[in-house]
C-alpha cells in the first residue's frame, strides 16, 4: 500500500533523475563541440552506463545490509566480489567449466566467505566499539584481497592474462550510438531488478526479514523475543557477500580481467567502493530503492562526464562533495545510531612510563641505557651492512614511522579515525616538491612551507568533522584519499605545478643522492616527529587530547574548546603527513600519481593498529612489522596475508597492539626486580597489600582433613617466601616465577 511518505520519496527520487540527466545533457554541450545525434550524451552511452550502475547498486545492497544488521560500515564489502570475479574468470577460462556452473560456483564462494568472516572475526568482536568493528572489516578485505591472488594459484593457473570471458549472452548485440551492447548487459540489467524485488519483499512480509530489521533496531530487544541475532547476523552476510560475488560475476563478461589484477580484485577496490557507499549514504544506510536509484545516477553522471571530457577524476571529488552534505544533512538521524554505541577508537593502550620508585635504580637506569644504545647502534649500523636497495628501504620505512606517529595525534589521541591520511602526504609531496623543483627553494624551506601547507588542508578536512564523526569520518577521509589521488595529482588539472622530478637535496658538503645520506636524514626526520609527538604529549595539549577522546562532555565542562583542540589536532596530524610527503617525494625523485593511491592510507593505517596507536613507541612497532615483512616475505599476495592476518590476531588477542606486548614483557622485568628489592609498586603490584611495612606475604594453603576441618601444618614445612608477592616460589634462592 502506498502511503504519503513513499509517494514524496518516489517523487525526489524522480525529480533527481530528471536534475541529473539534464545535467549530464549539459556537461555534453560544454564539452563535446560536435556531436552526432539528437542528444550531446546518446542515450547509448546512458544505457551501458546503467549496467555498471546496476553493479554498484548490487554492492551499495550489500553496503546497506550489514549497515542494518551490525551498524558498521562493511569496506571489505568488495573483496568479496574480486574473489569471486577471480574465481569465475579461473573455472571459466583456464578450468573450461560452463558458465552457469562457474557463475553459481563463484557466488556460493563468496557467500561462504561472508559466512566464514561474520563466524570467526565479526562474531568475535560483536560487542566491541562499532569503530573497532569497522577496523576488522578493513582487515578483513585485505585477507580477502591475499584470498584472491591466491586462486589462480590453487588452480595451478601460472599464466596471468587479460580476458573477457564468452558467455551464452555474448552473441545477443544491439547497435545503440555510439556502443555496441550485447546480452551481458541486460542479464546484469534484469538480475539487479530481480535482487532488489526480491529484498524488498524479503524485509517487507517474511518473518525472518523482519526479525533482521527488527535485531537491527535493538539486538538486545529481538534477543528477549526468543529472536537468535547471531543466526541473523550470519545470514545477512551470507547474502551481503553473494551479492557482491554476483555483481562482480555478472561484470566480467562485460569488462573482462586485466592480467595480474588478482591480487587487487580482492582489494578494497576504493575507487569502486566510494561510489557504491555514496549511493548507500544517500540512501541514509537503509533505503535500498533510494541506494539503488542513486548507483544508477552516479554511474549515467560518471559515463556522461567521460564522454564529454575524456576523463572520470573529478567525479571523485563530486563524490566527497555529495558524502559530506548528505552526512550534514542527516547527521541528527545518523547521530543517534553514533551515540548507541560507536564509541571512539577505545582499544588504543597508554603506555606507562617506568614507575617512579624503580626508575632512580641503577640495576634500570644501566638498562634502558643498554637498551638506547643497542637501538641506536643498530639504527645507526644499519645502512652499513645492507645493501643499497635495503637501505633505500630503510628510509622508506622511516618516511612511514612519521606518517605512523601523524596517525598516533589524528586517531590515537584524537580519537578521529582517518583513512585518508596518505592523501596529506600527497599534499606535501606537492607542495614541497613544487617548490623544490619548479621555484628552487631551498630544502629546507620547502620542507617547512610543504608541511605548512599540509596542516592548512587537514584543517579544511577537519571541518565536516566538527559534524561527522566515526564511521562516517572515516568515508569521509576515504573518499579525500581517491580524490587527492585522481585529481589533486593530476597532469590535466594540476600538470602547471606538479614538479617532474624532485632531486634530493644538498646540505653543506652532504649529498644525499647518496642511499646512505639520505637514510639519515630520513631517520633524522624520524627523531624529530616522535620528539614533538612526545613533547604535545606531555603537555596540556596532550591531555586536553586524551580527555576529549575519553568523554567530550566532560572535557567541555572543564572549559575545553571542543572545536579549536580538534581543528588542532587535524592540523598537527597533517603537518607531520606533509612533513614526510616532502622527504617522499624526495626519496622517490619525483611525485607520481599510482604512489599516492587510497589503499596506501588503508595500509598506513592498518600499520599503526597492528603497533598499538596508544602511543608513539607502540605504533612504530607496526612499521618495524611491516618493514619486516617486505623483506622477508616476497609478492604482494604474501604482504598482503601478512598484514591482514597481523592485524585481526592484533585486534582478537593483543588489543594494545604489538607495542603493549613488548612493553607487558617490559613490566614483567620491572615486576621481578620490584620484588626481588622488595620495593611495593602500585601499578606493577596493586594486587598485593603491605603488612607492617612489608610486602604481604603468600599464605600456606590450608589442609584440611577428612571431616573438612583445618588441619594445623608442621613447622617443618613453612618457609619465608622471598617473593611473597608473586606467590610461585617457596624456595630460599632460586627465583621463579
Amino acid at each position: 500500500m502506498l502511503t504519503s511518505s513513499s509517494l514524496k520519496r518516489a517523487a525526489y527520487m524522480v525529480l533527481a533523475a530528471v536534475i541529473v540527466l539534464v545535467t549530464c545533457q549539459v556537461l555534453g554541450l560544454i564539452g563535446q563541440k560536435h556531436y552526432k545525434g539528437a542528444l550531446p550524451i546518446p542515450v547509448g552511452v546512458m544505457l551501458q552506463a546503467l549496467a555498471f550502475g546496476c553493479m554498484n547498486a548490487l554492492l551499495a545492497i550489500g553496503i546497506v545490509l550489514i549497515y542494518r544488521a551490525n551498524r558498521i560500515i562493511n569496506f571489505a564489502h568488495a573483496g568479496f566480489g574480486g574473489v569471486a570475479a577471480i574465481l569465475f574468470f579461473e573455472l571459466t577460462g583456464f578450468e573450461g567449466w560452463p558458465y552457469w556452473a562457474a557463475a553459481v560456483v563463484a557466488v556460493a564462494a563468496a557467500g561462504v566467505l561472508g559466512f566464514a568472516m561474520e563466524l570467526f572475526f565479526i562474531r568475535r568482536f560483536g560487542k566491541a566499539a562499532r569503530l573497532v568493528l569497522t577496523v576488522v572489516t578493513i582487515g578483513v578485505g585485505q585477507l580477502l584481497a591475499g584470498i584472491a591472488g591466491l586462486v589462480p594459484g590453487l588452480l595451478r593457473d601460472k599464466t596471468a592474462r587479460s580476458a573477457v570471458p564468452k558467455t551464452p549472452f555474448t552473441r545477443f548485440h544491439w547497435k545503440v550510438f555510439p556502443v555496441v551492447l550485447n546480452g551481458n548487459y541486460a542479464v546484469l540489467a534484469a538480475v539487479t531488478v530481480a535482487l532488489l524485488v526480491a529484498f524488498v519483499l524479503f524485509f517487507r512480509f517474511t518473518s525472518i526479514g523482519i526479525a533482521v530489521r527488527g535485531a537491527a533496531e535493538n539486538d538486545d530487544r529481538a534477543s528477549l523475543l526468543g529472536i537468535n541475532t547471531k543466526n541473523l547476523a550470519s545470514l545477512v552476510w551470507v547474502i551481503a557477500a553473494a551479492s557482491a560475488g554476483v555483481a562482480y560475476v555478472l561484470q566480467v563478461p562485460i569488462t573482462g580481467i586485466t592480467a595480474g589484477a588478482s591480487g587487487a580484485a580482492g582489494g578494497l577496490g576504493s575507487g569502486l567502493l566510494l561510489r557504491a557507499l555514496t549511493a548507500a549514504v544517500l540512501g541514509g544506510m537503509e533505503n535500498l530503492p533510494i541506494a539503488v536509484v542513486a548507483s544508477l545516477l552516479i554511474a549515467v553522471f560518471e559515463s556522461s562526464v567521460f564522454f564529454a571530457f575524456s576523463q572520470t577524476a573529478i567525479v571523485d571529488a563530486a563524490m566527497v562533495v555529495v558524502i559530506v552534505l548528505v552526512l550534514l544533512a542527516q547527521r541528527k538521524k545518523l547521530a543517534r545510531t553514533e551515540d548507541s554505541g560507536a564509541g571512539t577508537w577505545a582499544a588504543t593502550e597508554e603506555i606507562r612510563p617506568i614507575p617512579a620508585e624503580l626508575a632512580p635504580l641503577p640495576s634500570v637506569r644501566s638498562g634502558k641505557r643498554r637498551l638506547y644504545a643497542m637501538v641506536g647502534l643498530f639504527l645507526l649500523a644499519f645502512p652499513w651492512f645492507m645493501s643499497p636497495a635495503q637501505t633505500n628501504l630503510g628510509s622508506l620505512f622511516a618516511i612511514y614511522g612519521i606518517i605512523v606517529v601523524s596517525l598516533v595525534v589524528l586517531t590515537g589521541w584524537g580519537g578521529q579515525i582517518s583513512l585518508g591520511q596518505f592523501a596529506f602526504v600527497a599534499v606535501g609531496a606537492m607542495a614541497g616538491g613544487s617548490l623544490i623543483s619548479r621555484a628552487h627553494w631551498p630544502f629546507v624551506l620547502a620542507l617547512i612551507a610543504g608541511s605548512a601547507i599540509g596542516a592548512g588542508a587537514a584543517v579544511l578536512l577537519g571541518l565536516p568533522a566538527l559534524r561527522i564523526r566515526g564511521l562516517f569520518l572515516a568515508v569521509t577521509t576515504l573518499g579525500f584519499a581517491v580524490a587527492a589521488s585522481t585529481v589533486l595529482l593530476n597532469q590535466r588539472y594540476f600538470g602547471a605545478i606538479l614538479p617532474n622530478t624532485v632531486n634530493r637535496p644538498k646540505l653543506v658538503w652532504i649529498r644525499f643522492e647518496d642511499e646512505r645520506a639520505y637514510y639519515y636524514l630520513c631517520l633524522l626526520g624520524l627523531a624529530f616527529a616522535v620528539a614533538a609527538a612526545q613533547g604535545i604529549r606531555h603537555s596540556r595539549t596532550g591531555r586536553v587530547l586524551i580527555a576529549m577522546r575519553d568523554n567530550e562532555r566532560a572535557a567541555q565542562a572543564f572549559g575545553v574548546n571542543l572545536v579549536r583542540t580538534r581543528l588542532a589536532t587535524f592540523a598537527i596530524s597533517g603537518f607531520l603527513a606533509a612533513f614526510a610527503g616532502v622527504l617522499f617525494a624526495s626519496h622517490q625523485h619525483a611525485v607520481h600519481q599510482t604512489a599516492f593511491t587510497a589503499d596506501q592510507s588503508i595500509q598506513l593505517f592498518l600499520m599503526a593498529v597492528i603497533g598499538g596507536l596508544g602511543s608513539v613507541p607502540g605504533a612504530l612497532f607496526g612499521a618495524i612489522y611491516l618493514g619486516v615483512l617486505n623483506i622477508v616475505v616476497h609478492g604482494a599476495v604474501g604482504r598482503l596475508l601478512g598484514s591482514s592476518f597481523g592485524v585481526l590476531i592484533v585486534l582478537m588477542f593483543f588489543p594494545g597492539g604489538l607495542g603493549a606486548l613488548v612493553f607487558k614483557a617490559r613490566d614483567s622485568v620491572l615486576r621481578r626486580i620490584a620484588i626481588r628489592r622488595r620495593i611495593y609498586v602500585p601499578s606493577l603490584l596493586g594486587q598485593y597489600g603491605m603488612v607492617g611495612g612489608q610486602m604481604a606475604r603468600v599464605p600456606l594453603a590450608p589442609k584440611f582433613g577428612t571431616d573438612g576441618t583445618a588441619v594445623k601444618v608442621p613447622v617443618r614445612y613453612r618457609r619465608p617466601s622471598r617473593i611473597g608477592a608473586a606467590g610461585a616460589s617457596q624456595s630460599a634462592r632460586r627465583w621463579s616465577y
